[in-house]
């Protein structure tokens, strides 16, 4: 469990805050401060096991691999996350908390986006992130701002439950992810599950394949609020071709 092992913290906005970009911006911006503290005391796990899945799928394959298939494994971003080449975004960063498990993870080179200016301020103070960027994953101002190619990585957890046009996002990630790099991102279980959105028939029609597809886990398993306790999510990570 995290530090402190206090009683778990009541943040009744969390349910009553419309799941769109404007309600993020106004729930993020409002929680901002006791957010890390609060999360903590949830024994929210998704942060650490997203950087866990990230680590896991760009370790090279074990001894006695042949010398094709070991070609074929580094393509220019899976070798990028190896190296530190290219960084790795964290979209959605929020006050950091990915990010600091990303580092601790043995990511060092780290982009943070959000949408809530109030996190964004929170996660400077940290200085895990080498450049933070207000945008949004639906892409309402254009694309992202990002190369094509340029990433080795994007990782994206808790978030996509604000997110609705999931063709927009999935597409950016796979323009600006280089051929071979990851993204892992987390969905509550219902969403993901009932194709809510189109979000399955959106990451089927992108240029990209599906590595791993976790089980059904506990997301913020000490929350005081039963709604928010008993929700579940699963772990995506997809490979760009």
């Amino acid at each position: 469990g995290g530090g402190g092992g206090g009683a778990p913290i009541a943040m009744p906005a969390l349910g009553a805050t419309a799941k769109t970009k404007d309600g993020a911006v106004e729930l993020y911006d409002q929680w901002a401060k006791t957010y890390d503290e609060t999360l903590r005391s949830w024994e929210y796990p998704a942060a650490a096991r997203t950087a866990q899945l990230l680590r896991l799928h760009s370790a090279a394959p074990a001894g006695g691999e042949s010398s094709s298939s070991a070609a074929a494994d580094e393509r220019p971003g899976l070798a990028a996350l190896r190296t530190g080449a290219l960084p790795v975004v964290d979209a959605g960063c929020g006050t950091g908390l990915s990010g600091e498990a990303l580092r601790a993870a043995g990511f060092a080179r780290l982009v943070g986006t959000d949408v809530s200016e109030a996190s964004l301020e929170l996660c400077r103070a940290k200085g895990i992130y080498e450049a933070l960027l207000p945008c949004d994953l639906e892409c309402s101002d254009g694309p992202l701002p990002f190369a094509d190619d340029s990433l080795a990585a994007v990782t994206c957890v808790g978030v996509l439950s604000y997110v609705h046009k999931f063709d927009k996002c999935f597409g950016e990630w796979c323009r600006v992810v280089a051929p071979g790099g990851l993204v892992v991102f987390t969905h509550r279980l219902e969403l993901w599950d009932g194709n809510e959105d189109g979000v399955r028939s959106a990451a089927e029609a992108c240029n990209w394949k599906k590595l791993f597809e976790s089980e059904p886990e506990d997301y913020m398993p000490k929350n005081p609020d039963p709604t928010e306790s008993a929700k579940r999510i699963r772990y995506l990570v997809y490979q760009v071709l």
